[in-house]
C-alpha cells in the first residue's frame, strides 16, 4: 500500500488494492497486522468485538468502521493513564498514512462528503487530489462535509504522515533538517520546520516539496485551527479578544493590532521611567506574540499569504513583479520599489484641488511643485539593496513617481528632485548663509538615531520594548521604529536660539491646520528645544550634499529636502513667490516643516510659510498602510479599476484632513457608481441624449424654468443660489469633502426634479412648456457641478462641460452662478458615456 500511487505500481494492481482498502478502512479487523497489535486496546478502549468472528451488531450495527478512528484518538491524543502498546500506534500511524492517499479510505469524510466530491472534485483522481480538492473549496462545502474535513484538516495540521504531498516530496528534506522534530513527535512542530526552512535564502528544498508546503500554508489561511503551534499559543487569546475571528489572517491581524495598540500605550506611559516592563502590559499572552510574529514573518515572505496585499496588490503584481521568483519577500520587495501609494498621491490630489480651485477664483500665478527628495541613507541603502548606482536608482524612481502624478491629474507648474544642479547650488548657497549668519558651528553629537526617520531622537520620546523574540530594544515613541546609539562629530544647528520667533510664527494666525496639529505644533514648542545636528560623516553618509569646504560631513537630509520649496520660488520665471501660501504634508513630518523648516527660514532672514496643511494616514481595509507590511496600494491599480475621476473623487470625497482614511477598492467603486455613473453621469446622459434632445442643444434659462416645475424647481432653485457660495467656504478651509456633499446634494435635486417631471411623458403628450422648462432646469443645474467640481475631477469636469457646449472661457468660479438667459447653445461632441459603471469583483 506505501507504493499504490507509484509509478511502479500498475494501474489494475492499483485499483485492486485500493478496492481491497476501502473496505478495510471500513473495518479495521480485515488488516491483519493493525488487528494482530491493536487488538487488546481496540477491545479496552473503543468497544470492539472481543473476537474476530463475533457479530458486529451484537455491540452496535456501526461500531468497527469506528474503531479505527477511535485508536487515532488514543494514539494521538490519549486520555491521562490511557495509552495504546507501541506497535499498536505504529500500526496506527501506517494505517493513517495509506488513508490519507484516497478519501474512498476516510469513510467519517467520504460519507458525508460524497454529493461535494461529485460535484467538486469529480476530476480528482491522483494520490490525495480528493482531499486536497476539499480543503480547496472548503466553504463551498455542505456543513456536514465541511465540518469533517476541517477536523481532518486540523489533525493534519499536527500529524505530517496525513499529507501525502509532503511526505511524498519532502521525506528526503526532513529526514536532513527535521530529524529532531520528527523523533519528538510532531504536534505541527515537522510543518514549522518545514516553512521556517522553505524561508531561509540559502535552503536547497525542492521545488515540489516547496510546493507542497505553501499549499498547506494557504490552506491554513482558512481556519486558525489549522496550524498546530498558533492554535494552541493563541487559543485562549483568541477566545478572549477575537472570539467572531476565524480565518488565520484576520485573527493575526486582530491580535497584532493589540499588540501594536499595548506597544504604543506602554511608550506613551513610559517616558519618564523611560524602560517598559517587558510583558507586564502586553494582553496579549507572549508564547501567542511569538506565534503572532512567526505568522507575520511567513505573510512578508509570500505575499499570497497576505490578503492585504495580494488583493489589493494584484495588478501591480502582475504588472510590474512578474518575472520575479515567488518567496523570500522577494514579490514584496518588487512592489515596494516600483511605485508611489495612496497616500503619497492623497497629498498631491490635495494640493492639485487647491491650486486648481485658487486658479478658478482669480489667484495668479500659481506655483505648485511637487518633487522627490533623493539624498539620504535610505536611498543610499536601498540603491544598494537594488544592485544600482544612486543616481540611476532615484531616476527610476524618480519618473515612476512623475509618471503617477501625472497619470492622477496632477497639475504641478514645477517637478523638483533634489539631485538637479540647482537645487544642489541652492543648498550650498542656503548652508553658507546660515554660517555667516552664525547659526551653525561644528562640534560633537551624541544621541539616540532612527535610521528609519533619518533624525536623532531626544532620549526622552525614545523607549525600550521587549521583542516578541524575547530580546529589548529601544524605539521612537513617536514613529515606533527603532533607534541606536551614535556618536559622532557633527555640524549643528541652534535651534535652541530660534524659539522666540517660532512661537511668534505659530500664534501669529491659523498657520497650521487642522487645529489637533496646531496644538501638537505648540505642545513641541512648549518644551525646551535642543540644537540640531545637520550633517553627518560622509564615511556612513555618502549619498548627500557635501558640507561647502569640508567633504568629510553631508548635509543633513532633511536640511536638503526641505529647501526644495526655496529652489522652485528661486526658478519662477519673472520673480521670486516667498513665501509660500501653504505647504500640504502628511501629519508623519509635522515637525520637520513645523519646527525645522521655519527655524532654518527665520535664521536665514527669510519668511516661514504662511500655513500647512496637514492631513492624516489611509489604512486599507481598516488596516494601517505600510511599506513594512506590504499593503500598499498603488494608485495605477485603482485607475485600472475606476479610472483617474474615480480614484480622485473617492480621495476627497472620503478623506478628512483631520483623522485617517480608510480605503478600500469596493469602497471606492460603490461611492465613484453611486456618484458619478448614476448620480450626476446619468443625469447629462439623459439630457444630452438624442431621444429626449434630438436638436443638440442646452436650452437658456430664466426663473420661470423653475417655477414651471412646481415646489421641486423652486426648491432646486433655492439650492442653486446657496450652494456655490457654501462651496467656496468649504473649499476655502481645505473641507473637500464637505463641498463634494454640498455639491451632491445639487445633483439628487435635479435628478429628483427630472424623475418628477418626467419629460419623456411630457414630449410625448405635447406639454412643450413644462418638457423645455425641465430640460433647462436640469441642464443648468448639471452645468454649475460641473464647474464646481472642476477642482476635485477636472478630466471628469471637463468632459461634462464639453457635453454641455459651456466655453472654456466660461468655466471659472464666477460662472457657478445661475446664468439667466434666453440664448440657445449647442451641444459639444458627446463622445462616449460620461462614467460608465464600474463592475468590480
Amino acid at each position: 500500500m506505501d507504493k499504490v500511487f507509484t509509478d511502479v505500481m500498475t494501474t489494475d494492481c492499483r485499483t485492486a488494492l485500493l478496492e481491497i482498502q476501502y473496505f478495510v478502512a471500513r473495518d479495521f479487523r480485515l488488516d491483519t497486522q493493525l488487528y494482530t497489535h491493536c487488538k487488546s486496546d481496540a477491545t479496552q478502549f473503543c468497544y470492539a468485538a472481543p473476537n474476530w468472528t463475533e457479530d458486529a451488531n451484537s455491540i452496535g450495527p456501526q461500531r468497527n468502521p469506528l474503531v479505527l478512528p477511535c485508536l487515532y484518538r488514543y494514539a494521538f491524543h490519549p486520555p491521562d493513564g490511557a495509552a495504546l502498546k507501541p506497535k499498536c500506534i505504529d500500526e496506527v500511524r501506517r494505517v493513517m498514512r495509506q488513508r490519507a492517499n484516497s478519501v474512498d479510505l476516510i469513510p467519517e469524510v467520504e460519507e458525508p462528503c460524497i454529493q461535494d466530491l461529485a460535484t467538486l472534485c469529480f476530476e480528482k483522481t491522483g494520490r490525495g487530489e480528493e482531499m486536497q480538492c476539499l480543503q480547496d473549496n472548503l466553504e463551498k462545502l455542505s456543513p456536514s462535509c465541511k465540518v469533517q474535513v476541517s477536523n481532518y484538516t486540523e489533525e493534519e495540521a499536527d500529524h505530517i504522515e496525513l499529507n501525502p504531498f509532503v511526505t511524498a516530496y519532502c521525506s528526503r528534506f526532513l529526514e536532513t533538517n527535521c530529524q529532531d522534530e520528527l523523533d519528538e513527535g510532531d504536534e505541527g512542530q515537522v510543518m514549522e520546520c518545514l516553512i521556517e526552512y522553505k524561508m531561509h535564502p540559502e535552503t536547497t528544498m525542492n521545488s515540489k516539496c516547496r510546493a507542497a508546503v505553501e499549499h498547506f500554508q494557504l490552506i491554513a489561511m482558512q481556519d486558525f485551527r489549522f496550524s498546530g503551534p498558533f492554535k494552541r499559543a493563541c487559543k485562549l487569546d483568541i477566545a478572549r479578544f477575537c472570539p467572531n475571528v476565524k480565518a488565520k489572517p484576520q485573527v493575526v491581524s486582530c491580535l497584532s493590532e493589540m499588540v501594536r495598540n499595548d506597544t504604543v500605550a506602554q511608550s506613551l506611559g513610559s517616558r519618564l521611567s523611560n524602560v517598559i516592563n517587558p510583558g507586564s502590559q502586553h494582553r496579549v499572552s507572549q508564547p501567542c506574540r511569538q506565534q503572532l510574529r512567526n505568522q507575520l514573518l511567513q505573510q512578508h515572505e509570500d505575499v499570497q499569504l497576505n490578503p492585504n496585499v495580494r488583493k489589493p496588490c494584484a495588478l501591480d503584481e502582475k504588472r510590474f513583479c512578474s518575472q520575479i521568483k515567488p518567496g523570500q519577500g522577494r514579490i514584496l520587495a518588487c512592489l515596494k520599489s516600483h511605485h508611489p501609494h495612496i497616500g503619497h498621491i492623497y497629498t498631491a490630489v490635495l494640493a492639485d484641488a487647491s491650486a486648481r480651485f485658487r486658479y478658478m477664483i482669480g489667484h495668479c500665478p500659481i506655483i505648485f511643485s511637487s518633487g522627490t527628495d533623493e539624498h539620504g541613507l535610505k536611498i543610499q541603502q536601498a540603491s544598494l539593496k537594488a544592485n544600482q548606482q544612486p543616481l540611476e536608482f532615484c531616476n527610476t524612481i524618480s519618473a515612476k513617481f512623475r509618471k503617477a502624478l501625472d497619470n492622477c491629474d496632477i497639475g504641478f507648474t514645477d517637478y523638483i528632485r533634489t539631485t538637479e544642479k540647482r537645487h544642489m547650488d541652492n543648498v550650498t548657497s542656503f548652508w553658507n548663509l546660515l554660517s555667516d549668519r552664525g547659526f551653525i558651528y561644528k562640534g560633537n553629537y551624541e544621541g539616540w538615531y532612527c535610521t528609519a526617520d533619518e533624525a536623532f531622537i531626544a532620549e526622552d520620546q525614545t523607549v525600550v520594548i521587549k521583542l516578541p523574540s524575547g530580546q529589548e530594544q529601544r524605539v521612537s515613541t513617536d514613529s515606533n521604529r527603532p533607534v541606536e546609539w551614535s556618536s559622532e562629530v557633527n555640524y549643528l544647528f541652534k535651534l535652541s536660539e530660534c524659539k522666540k520667533q517660532l512661537l511668534q510664527w505659530v500664534e501669529s494666525g491659523p498657520v497650521v491646520r487642522p487645529i489637533r496639529h496646531y496644538n501638537l505644533l505648540k505642545s513641541w514648542l512648549d518644551q525646551d528645544l535642543f540644537d540640531l545636528s545637520i550633517s553627518r560623516p560622509s564615511s556612513r553618509l555618502s549619498w548627500g550634499i557635501p558640507v561647502p569646504g569640508d567633504p568629510s560631513q553631508t548635509i543633513y537630509v532633511w536640511l536638503d529636502a526641505l529647501l526644495n520649496y526655496l529652489t522652485v520660488a528661486k526658478s519662477s520665471p519673472s520673480r521670486m513667490v516667498w513665501p509660500p501660501d501653504v505647504h500640504v504634508i502628511g501629519k508623519d513630518i509635522l515637525k520637520f516643516h513645523g519646527l525645522y523648516w521655519p527655524a532654518f527660514l527665520i535664521s536665514a532672514g527669510l519668511e516661514p510659510p504662511k500655513s500647512l496643511l496637514v492631513h492624516g494616514h489611509w489604512l486599507v481595509d481598516d488596516q494601517k498602510m505600510s511599506k513594512t507590511t506590504g499593503n500598499v496600494t498603488s494608485p495605477q491599480s485603482c485607475i485600472d479599476v475606476a479610472t483617474v475621476n474615480g480614484l480622485r473623487y473617492f480621495l476627497l470625497h472620503e478623506g478628512v484632513p483631520a483623522s485617517d482614511g480608510n480605503f478600500s477598492m469596493k469602497m471606492m467603486v460603490r461611492v465613484a457608481n453611486a456618484d458619478l455613473a448614476d448620480g450626476i453621469g446619468n443625469l447629462v446622459n439623459r439630457c444630452c441624449g438624442k431621444s429626449l434632445n434630438p436638436t443638440q442643444v442646452r436650452l437658456g434659462v430664466d426663473p420661470t424654468s423653475f417655477k414651471v416645475c412646481g415646489s421641486a424647481g423652486s426648491e432646486l432653485l433655492k439650492l442653486l443660489e446657496i450652494t456655490p457660495d457654501a462651496v467656496y467656504e468649504e473649499y476655502m478651509n481645505w473641507n473637500y469633502y464637505k463641498g463634494i456633499d454640498l455639491v451632491m446634494a445639487l445633483s439628487r435635486g435635479a435628478n429628483g426634479l427630472f424623475h418628477l417631471m418626467e419629460p419623456w411623458k411630457l414630449k410625448k403628450e405635447g406639454n412643450m412648456e413644462k418638457f423645455h422648462a425641465t430640460m433647462a432646469a436640469t441642464m443648468e443645474t448639471a452645468r454649475i457641478i460641473g464647474i464646481l467640481l472642476l477642482p476635485i475631477v477636472p478630466s471628469f469636469s471637463e468632459r461634462l462641460l464639453d457635453k454641455l457646449g459651456v466655453p472654456k472661457e466660461e468655466r471659472s468660479w464666477e460662472f457657478t452662478r445661475v446664468q439667466w438667459n434666453s440664448k440657445t447653445h449647442p451641444l459639444g461632441d458627446q463622445g462616449p458615456v460620461l462614467f460608465p459603471r464600474i463592475k468590480y469583483e
